[in-house]
């Protein structure tokens, strides 16, 4: 169904406090106000349940896999900063699967399986498809980014902190790269012209009402747009019949706004009914 998505996943343990600290020290893993952590595009929580066992009693049964990069600098840099860490599985290559893997195991006894996919992997899932009478793209596409140009990047960076209340999640020379959700978009340092007639980057919101209150208390400017038979409603924003069916939505509500280099950006709040 491409309408459910694995949204989250907790943790249950006796010791909420002490499992919690070690995801945030050993993955850089900061929680939010509600303490969901991020492991990659899924949230985690780790909850209170002080009638279980001190330990996983089948740690086997459930795997939490993180898939990384590097994996022989992170394995390294792990046993590095917890010497008495356990290791249900060290280092190494699997041909058959065409991935590299370590486990460890956690405070509480789950395992923890480090995950580095290789061009091996790749090809022989293509061949698998292939094999199955699967259609097969010609690319193994992993994600995909939106990348809008600036001008003065430094510039750019101070608007997107000041009016929108983001901070680049990496940065490397000539560019900055946020990350919203399961998604990223990145702006790179160029001379050339923004299109800034079309939207550029769509930014979905829960509640519009409030991200519009919100974001003009910040200063930003939304675009006056005229389209030709939307009324707008009190808070600027126009109603657009239409979505796409896998979102379940009959529409949206919509504004614009133009960033510090010329880029249109949309912010739009999902219909139903």
């Amino acid at each position: 169904m491409r309408d459910l998505a694995l949204g989250s996943l907790i943790l249950a343990s006796p010791d909420p406090d002490r499992l919690q600290q070690w995801y945030v020290d050993a993955f850089d893993a900061e929680p939010d106000a509600d303490g969901f952590f991020a492991l990659g595009d899924v949230g985690v929580l780790v909850s209170g349940r002080p009638e279980l066992a001190e330990r996983s009693l089948e740690p086997g049964r459930i795997l939490v896999n993180l898939h990384v990069s590097a994996i022989e600098d992170r394995v390294a840099d792990l046993r590095a900063r917890f010497p008495d860490l356990v290791w249900e599985a060290p280092l190494e290559h699997r041909a058959d699967a065409g991935a590299w893997f370590a486990t460890l195991v956690d405070p509480d006894g789950n395992l923890v399986q480090l995950i580095e996919l290789t061009p091996a992997y790749w090809a022989a899932k293509r061949a698998r498809a292939e094999a199955a009478g699967e259609p097969s793209p010609p690319v193994a596409f992993l994600d995909a980014e939106a990348r809008l140009p600036a001008r003065d990047l430094e510039r750019a960076r101070r608007f997107y902190e000041d009016r929108l209340g983001l901070t680049p999640a990496d940065e490397r020379d000539g560019g900055l790269l946020y990350r919203i959700g399961a998604t990223s978009f990145a702006l790179f340092e160029s001379t050339g012209e923004a299109a800034g007639t079309h939207t550029q980057l769509a930014l979905h919101v829960p509640d519009i009402d409030v991200a519009i209150v919100e974001l003009r208390a910040r200063g930003l400017v939304l675009d006056d747009v005229d389209i030709h038979g939307l009324d707008h409603a009190a808070n600027g924003s126009v109603a657009v019949e239409g979505n796409y069916p896998s979102t379940g939505a009959t529409g949206e509500l919509a504004v614009w706004f133009h960033d510090s280099e010329g880029n249109l950006i949309g912010l739009s709040q999902p219909t139903y009914g």
